[in-house]
């Protein structure tokens, strides 16, 4: 609460009493109450009190933060022996110029100046301040790390991978996990195994980074698989997730299926014919024996 000194100009008559002016509220700071926009509007309620006899006129100006728009009631007239409420309307964004959003613990100021008028001229001013805050925002965005032209490394079949969760906060304000969940897409054979205590209810104040180790059997076939993780926010409940695309090579086994039934096939017909040969030798000299024998009878007679 501030009050005006009381008037000396003689052109007005004598008046031992003052004006005063106040805030409606002792809330210290009040709170910007960011929407899903990250917008707000903020209503900042005040008074004046004229226990003077005689009307007062007044101008109001209004200093804050530069990027906040500030309506104000401009000059008004306070009828003699009342009190009046007026209002300063605040309205913004939490985004600043880069695209972040400007942290809770942020105190901004707002100095409200009333200036006591005598025609175009000011015979007093008193100012009184405000603190203002923006309400508290929470969530995490997810990434990975290495990544190779926006996929995570290659994962051979039998061997594993290790890869960095990244998560970063998204909102205003620090946070904590209260879960963390893993799974793979398309590739249930695929196992993980961390350690790392920042999955289990780690604090994140701008920036924290988990390792995963990623396991691929040695009978993964070759596929596209998808990574995911889901972090729950301890401030507002909210799960956010993130995936990571990677894929599983299997090495090429050679079929020699073929090649082993034409080796045999091969093999099979060269012994036929080499086991032949002694069969037709045999029968030769049988026919030899025979006709040798019906010779020499013919030539006995």
């Amino acid at each position: 609460m501030a009050a005006f000194a009381p008037l000396a100009d003689a052109q007005l008559p004598s008046d031992p009493t003052s004006v005063e002016i106040g805030w409606d509220s002792d809330v210290e700071p009040m709170v910007m109450e960011l929407n899903s926009n990250y917008n707000f509007e903020l209503v900042i309620k005040f008074w004046v009190e004229n226990s003077r006899l005689i009307p007062v006129d007044i101008e109001f100006e209004v200093e804050t933060f530069e990027s906040f728009i500030v309506d104000d009631p401009g000059k008004v007239t306070v009828p003699a022996n009342s009190n009046e409420t007026f209002e300063l309307v605040l309205t913004g964004s939490g985004i600043d110029s880069d695209g972040l959003l400007l942290p809770s613990t942020n105190i901004f100021k707002v100095t409200l100046k009333a200036n006591l008028m005598l025609g175009e001229q000011s015979t007093g001013q008193e100012e009184i301040e405000k603190e203002i805050k923006f309400s508290q925002v929470y969530g995490f965005e997810i990434d990975f790390q290495p990544l190779f032209n926006g996929k995570g490394p290659e994962v051979k079949s039998g061997s594993d991978k290790n890869i960095e969760v990244v998560i970063k906060l998204a909102g205003n304000t620090r946070d904590s996990i209260l879960r963390t969940d893993m799974s793979f897409r398309g590739c249930p054979q695929m196992d993980y195994k961390t350690s790392d205590p920042i999955f289990s209810g780690g604090i994140v104040e701008s920036q924290a980074t988990g390792e995963v180790n990623l396991m691929a059997p040695s009978s993964h076939p070759d596929k596209d698989c998808k990574f995911v993780v889901t972090i729950t926010s301890e401030g507002n409940g909210n799960s956010y997730s993130g995936e990571l695309e990677f894929t599983v090579d299997a090495p090429e086994v050679k079929e020699e299926v073929e090649d082993e039934e034409e080796s045999i096939s091969d093999s099979s017909g060269l012994e036929v014919e080499d086991n032949s040969l002694p069969a037709i030798s045999s029968l030769l000299c049988i026919f030899t024996m025979i006709f040798s024998a019906v010779f020499s009878r013919k030539g006995l007679q």
